[in-house]
């Protein structure tokens, strides 16, 4: 019957039912026909998942990061990254993953991000002469950095699933993003390299101090987040409601011309369809978990991998290489709402620390967003510049070989998560 049921959600999922609700009847079909849970009870777990303080912060920060792309304060960041390091032998491939990285923690969204830095940079890289299949891999993989770094959307969910510190869990985001930026920079040039570009010419002292100025406010906001959970003076929810607060005020001083009304409606209408798209596939994984704790099935998983005589490092592994095939067909949250009941559980009873796992986790997330066929931000490039996916993907696959590298060395190397952390 626990068979059957993993039989009728991978059915659902193939013939094209919506993530969410394959969850949730897979759930319901384990609830009612093995553990025998009253059908009143399905409304209510479906609601417990989303009745949670610490998931506000989702909209909150999807709200700040939209006001940020649609007011034009992230802009000004984006333009003291181009003019600071542009005029190198390829700086602006390297401008560009810098841009992802800044711009995707303030989005929160690696779609958002792939668009907006795309539309200002990929233009560019075009006419300097570097080709549109390397400029769309750079943009594709460094869009998915706003996962790790700060305040990240995956690590409020990872924690509000596992029972962590999401404020441990942003500080711990930071050195990994940092690290996977330099990665994704050396690639870049490297790659680059072998192309005949032109460089964009070197700005001057005064564009750089003027545009660093005017970046300032904008700047700013990561450390009035960070700074405000990590001294106690807020909570995730709180810093992410103070971090739209900062942005309509930056936006209303130093932004006047694109603090419109049109401006604030997008914000909003796309806050709200990603937020709800989130709390609907958490509903359905609340469905699908609840069944399977009731089975048993992680309790049994946890034992049978424990008494194996093989090092933890080993079972750590094969999780990396499940994560990396549940992304060949799965966007990267249904991917967690899946696995985490399963695999925290081995992986607490195997001794490894749930930050370290966290951050590990989040590393994978990316991957899969760029791991055809489903990459979610190949898709929306490709869409969005009406361009052949096959293009995007040749020029993600060197960068996609550079982020399993960097998970591999955030799995065995765990100082990196938890050095801010003790």
């Amino acid at each position: 019957m626990i068979l059957l049921g993993f039989i009728v959600f991978l059915i659902l999922l193939l013939i094209g039912v919506p993530i969410w609700l394959s969850l949730g009847i897979g759930g319901v079909f384990w609830g009612i026909f093995l553990t025998g849970l009253p059908l009143e009870s399905i409304p209510t777990q479906f609601f417990i998942s989303i009745d949670s303080w610490l998931l506000l912060a989702i909209p909150y920060f999807l709200l700040a990061g939209n006001l940020m792309t649609y007011m034009g304060p992230a802009y000004k960041m984006l333009k003291v990254v181009n003019d600071l390091v542009g005029h190198f032998r390829g700086g602006i491939p390297a401008a560009t993953v810098i841009t992802c990285a800044i711009f995707g923690a303030l989005s929160g969204s690696s779609i958002a991000t792939v668009v907006a830095v795309g539309t200002l940079m990929i233009p560019q890289m075009k006419a300097l002469g570097y080709s549109m299949q390397n400029s769309m891999g750079i943009v594709a993989s460094a869009g998915t950095l706003g996962s790790m770094i700060p305040p990240s959307i995956f690590f409020v969910l990872y924690a509000s699933m596992v029972g962590a510190d999401v404020g441990d869990l942003f500080i711990a985001g930071i050195i990994p993003g940092v690290f996977i930026s330099i990665i994704l920079v050396i690639t870049a040039v490297l790659v680059s390299s072998k192309e005949n570009a032109a460089v964009k010419e070197k700005s001057s002292f005064a564009v750089i101090k003027r545009s660093f100025l005017e970046a300032i406010p904008s700047l700013l906001m990561p450390v009035i987040v960070l700074g405000g959970i990590y001294s106690g003076k807020f909570t995730p929810t709180e810093s992410a409601a103070v971090a739209v607060l900062y942005v309509l005020i930056i936006s209303f001083i130093f932004n006047r011309k694109d603090f419109t009304r049109e401006n604030l409606v997008k914000s909003i209408k796309s806050s709200m369809m990603t937020t709800a798209v989130i709390y609907i596939i958490l509903g359905g994984a609340q469905l699908f978990s609840t069944a399977l704790m009731y089975t048993q099935l992680p309790q049994g998983i946890t034992r049978a991998l424990t008494e194996l005589s093989v090092s933890p490092w080993v079972i750590m592994l094969l999780i990396l290489v499940l994560f990396f095939v549940l992304g060949t067909f799965l966007e990267p949250i249904p991917i967690l709402f899946i696995t985490m009941p399963i695999l925290y559980p081995v992986v607490t009873s195997l001794g490894f620390n749930a930050i370290h796992f966290g951050v590990v986790t989040c590393a994978l997330m990316m991957i899969s967003q760029i791991t055809p066929p489903v990459g979610g931000s190949l898709f929306a490039l490709s869409s969005y510049f009406k361009e052949n996916v096959g293009v995007v993907v040749k020029g993600s696959m060197p960068y996609l070989y550079a982020l399993i590298i960097a998970a591999l060395v955030l799995l065995y190397v765990p100082w990196l998560s938890t050095a801010l952390v003790g």
